[in-house]
């Protein structure tokens, strides 16, 4: 009987290594890098990210105030608000910031199957395209929630994840001042920070939070920036 099972979880482990060769192809280092949840921890650099945008409301506060202090940041757009606010879009794109994918609809992507989700990303990217915006290199999956399937579609379709390291859930509200500890207290060199657009208080905490974060000789760049060719 245990000889049985030996041969069974022998079995198991064989199909379960020619299904990722199937699907990946040869596993390596390459292969590996899906995408980046957080820089190079020995470079003062951190990306400011906001996801669910544009909205309709708060948009222009927010890129002023990233433009009062002269710093880029990477927006993660969904395709149907990407479309509908369309000025803000293109106000987005022309301050220098980051425009990455956040899907068209906004959906739960690991309850789809795979085509369904190429088509989540063709559709914000047909969006992007007709407003004369380049291809992005990123997809930030709804929630964050990934797994086999969500990587075999970011392969088939050519992107990479763009993750965070940082959480301030400012969309439940949180104050202001939270925001600012939160993100003062947890900065790290390569540091990704999710936010969100169209939030007052995360358009009034970032003042203080990057003025901290400037004083204490870090740089803001885009999620591209600190990707550096899939290098790190």
């Amino acid at each position: 009987m245990k000889k049985f099972r030996k041969i069974s979880h022998r079995i198991i482990l064989i199909f379960i290594v020619a299904f990722i060769y199937l699907e990946w192809g040869i596993i390596s280092d390459e292969r590996a890098k899906f995408g980046i949840a957080c820089g190079n921890p020995f470079v003062k650099e951190i990306a400011l990210t906001f996801d669910d945008g544009p909205r309709e409301n708060g948009m222009y506060e927010l890129i002023n105030v990233l433009e009062k202090f002269n710093v880029k940041a990477t927006f993660f757009l969904v395709g149907k608000f990407a479309e509908r606010y369309s000025e803000i879009t293109l106000k987005i794109n022309s301050s220098g910031h980051e425009i990455a994918n956040h899907t068209y609809t906004h959906p739960k992507l690991f309850k789809l199957w795979v085509e369904k989700i190429i088509r989540e990303a063709e559709r914000c990217d047909e969006v992007l395209n007709n407003l004369g915006i380049i291809r992005t290199r990123f997809l930030r999956p709804p929630g964050g929630k990934f797994g086999l399937k969500i990587f075999n579609a970011m392969r088939r379709y050519n992107l990479k994840l763009g993750l965070w390291n940082i959480n301030t859930a400012d969309y439940t509200g949180r104050p202001a001042n939270e925001i600012i500890n939160l993100v003062v207290k947890s900065a790290r060199p390569g540091a990704i920070i999710l936010m969100h657009s169209g939030v007052k208080n995360t358009v009034e905490a970032l003042p203080e939070i990057i003025e901290n974060l400037k004083s204490r000789g870090y740089n803001f760049v885009r999620i591209s920036d600190l990707y550096n060719e899939g290098k790190i």
